[in-house]
């Protein structure tokens, strides 16, 4: 039986929904990932672990057709789809006389690395290695998208088939080998956990470190590349409310900071204004909080360019898990609502094979790409190379430095059909980025998501790295910072703060571990930093010990010390009348930007210290040894009373309450922490 209740969230695309669970008829027990197809169309859709499902659908009547191997088909007919409303609807499975399954055998190959050489710039910085201006884990051996180190058991790589024809638009695609490798995945039944406990199998993140604290009259200089990317935040988001705490290698601090709106004032003129502000630590007794932001101007929808965008969509067979393809299909719904007259739209998809579903489109075609959207369908192995390669060659048709040329793909990461190994991939996307057309990267799903492949292919394509974990995150993504994700207005943008040692007697630096440059690399316009679009704005915070003349400096009245001088250097993009021209900006920071006390602080300012304190405890930064989640639980609420309905800052102080409670179910389960041990103690 169905019943109807109204969700305003459908009214922009002018959808419906059907939510429900799948259960075990006899148990009651939850089915996870039984399919759930709508006649007569290629809709589908898996159930979560908790056996909970939904699908958006155009208004309608439809049938279902349940199916979970072991278990009877259950079809449902009539279920009618109303715009503005979902309908709930559950199903109980009776389990069914299974089939005699084939007998598999697996056969295992020494796995296959190809080590292709190149001509690199190192230095060393901090007792480390860097590579191309000094960014940590630029340089690195990947299997499958996975870092590896000689120090690391090789993963095992699933089989790969690769060749064929491409759309007889662009002619064949030059053919390959097929190589047979073991596979990786298995199926666990529901209420069975992997070995180990893992929460979520096959989740890649890469761990960059933790920045040290450095002495100033050693090292005066600070250097790095500007991050806007936010998907650590929600990562980590679905997570916790999925009931699991994050890996520690899944935290970016910056993501965490750069996630929240800093409450800078808009940029009267320019560019960019580039702002600071600092008091003391409420998280390091005797020690100062500095936050430096970087403020970019905002330009109106109406002054926005006109985009020539191409979706490269995965719709291999791990998209249909938790609906992460019918969550896709929603955003781009949401995106027509945004984009204009002069905007096309191009959709390549691509599971075992890639394809062309629809050709660049005028978005007064919207049906007609609307239809293109819903007719995608999961399945196949997953040929990321093959979609990129379609993408690139549609976006170069249209290719104009006078309008924004960009891809963005909507992945979970996986590649393993084709060319599989990141460098490869990485270099092509680099190479098309620097012949105008970005890339930015999109990621749906827990459960088999590659986060290292997916950074490094936004970083490379010169574009922004977001996770999607609901619908609410898309709506953030593709409308309200659509022309910030599409138009930029600085690339390869660094920045340098140069501590006086007079006033600074240590400094640390909170997060941008893999955004690191070599301070003599700051005017080196060669080298590859980090773009800002329009509205953007990048806050770093440094933790800083003040000499005793500074601290003297800090009384009403007294005569202000110089802290520190931040410099920004960025070059205008192609688009612009003067581009290619690079511009360099500095501001002062004295101890009268510094407030006295962390309540006279702004409150942007704790906002940014508690959620870099949140982001330090989860990752188990040795600078937040003995400190808790829940001892941050009181000063998120406080904060309730300078951010009263606005809803990310609400979203924080829950995920820090369940988060501290997750905490303390581990700790008696006898997790233990690790804390990373660097440099000195305080």
């Amino acid at each position: 039986m169905t019943t109807e209740v109204m969700d305003k969230r459908w009214g922009e695309a002018g959808y419906g929904c059907i939510k429900g669970r799948v259960t075990d008829a006899d148990t009651g027990d939850p089915l996870s990932h039984a399919g759930i197809a709508v006649e007569g169309t290629n809709w589908s859709a898996a159930t979560e672990e908790d056996g909970s499902f939904e699908l958006c659908l155009p208004p309608g009547t439809y049938t279902l057709r349940v199916t979970f191997r072991g278990y009877e088909v259950v079809q449902c007919a009539d279920i009618v789809v109303n715009r503005d409303a979902t309908a709930l609807l559950d199903f109980a499975m009776k389990p069914g006389v299974a089939g005699e399954l084939p007998t598999t055998v697996v056969e295992g190959t020494k796995p296959y690395v190809d080590v292709k050489s190149s001509e690199v710039k190192t230095h060393k910085r901090g007792g480390e290695l860097h590579v191309r201006g000094g960014r940590s884990g630029e340089t690195s051996m990947f299997i499958e998208g996975v870092p590896v180190s000689e120090s690391q058991p090789s993963p095992q790589i699933s089989g790969i088939a690769r060749g064929g024809e491409a759309e007889e638009a662009f002619g064949r695609l030059r053919p390959g080998t097929l190589i047979e490798r073991p596979r990786r995945r298995c199926w666990w039944p529901p209420g069975i956990r992997p070995p180990g406990g893992e929460p979520f199998a096959d989740m890649f993140f890469q761990h960059y470190g933790v920045n040290p604290f450095l002495a100033t009259e050693d090292d005066a200089l600070s250097t790095f590349a500007v991050d806007v990317d936010n998907a650590s935040y929600t990562l980590t988001r679905s997570y916790i409310e999925r009931g699991h705490l994050p890996p520690r290698d899944a935290v970016r601090v910056e993501e965490f900071v750069n996630f929240f709106d800093p409450g800078w004032p808009r940029v009267a003129e320019g560019d960019f204004a580039l702002r600071a502000d600092g008091m003391p630590s409420p998280h390091g007794e005797g020690y100062h909080l500095l936050r430096v932001g970087i403020q970019g101007r905002e330009v109106g929808d109406d002054e926005r360019l006109p985009a020539n965008l191409v979706f490269v969509i995965d719709t291999s067979g791990s998209m249909a898990r938790e609906n992460r393809l019918e969550l896709v299909k929603r955003a781009l719904m949401v995106l027509m609502g945004e984009l204009r007259e002069g905007d096309t739209v191009g959709i390549v998809e691509y599971g075992s094979r890639g394809r062309i579903v629809l050709q660049p489109t005028g978005v007064e075609d919207r049906e007609e790409i609307e239809r293109a959207v819903l007719s995608l369908s999961p399945g196949g192995s997953t040929n990321a190379e093959e979609g990129l390669e379609l993408g690139y060659m549609m976006a170069a048709r249209r290719r104009d430095p006078g309008i924004i040329n960009r891809i963005i793909l909507c992945s979970d990461g996986v590649a393993n059909t084709g060319e599989t190994q990141a460098e490869r991939i990485l270099d092509r996307v680099r190479l098309e980025s620097d012949r105008g057309v970005h890339l930015s990267a999109v990621g749906f799903g827990m459960g088999n998501y590659n986060d290292v492949l997916m950074e490094k292919l936004a970083d490379q394509g010169d574009g922004n790295y977001h996770y999607v974990d609901r619908f609410e995150e898309a709506r953030r993504v593709f409308r309200e910072n659509l022309t910030g994700t599409l138009q930029t207005i600085a690339r390869d943008a660094k920045v340098q703060v140069e501590f006086d040692e007079e006033s600074v007697s240590r400094y640390r630096l909170l997060g941008y571990e893999n955004r690191d440059v070599a301070d003599e690399d700051f005017r080196n316009d060669a080298v590859d930093a980090g773009e800002l679009g329009a509205g953007h704005t990048v806050t770093a915070l440094y933790e800083i010990k003040l000499t005793e003349d500074a601290r003297e400096a800090l009384g009403r009245g007294r005569r202000p010390k110089h802290l520190a001088t931040v410099r920004l250097r960025y070059e205008l993009p192609a688009h612009h009348t003067r581009a290619g021209e690079v511009i360099e900006l500095e501001r002062e920071v004295t101890t009268r930007d510094l407030a006295t006390s962390a309540e006279r602080a702004k409150p942007g300012l704790r906002l940014a210290a508690l959620a870099a304190e949140y982001a330090e405890i989860l990752r188990r930064s040795y600078w937040a040894r003995g400190a808790t989640l829940g001892d941050l639980v009181g000063e998120a609420r406080s904060l309730l009373e300078d951010f009263s309905g606005v809803s990310d800052v609400e979203d924080l102080v829950w995920l820090i309450r369940r988060a501290a409670e997750l905490e303390e179910r581990d700790a008696r389960l006898g997790d233990p922490d690790r804390y990373e041990r660097i440099g000195d103690d305080r």
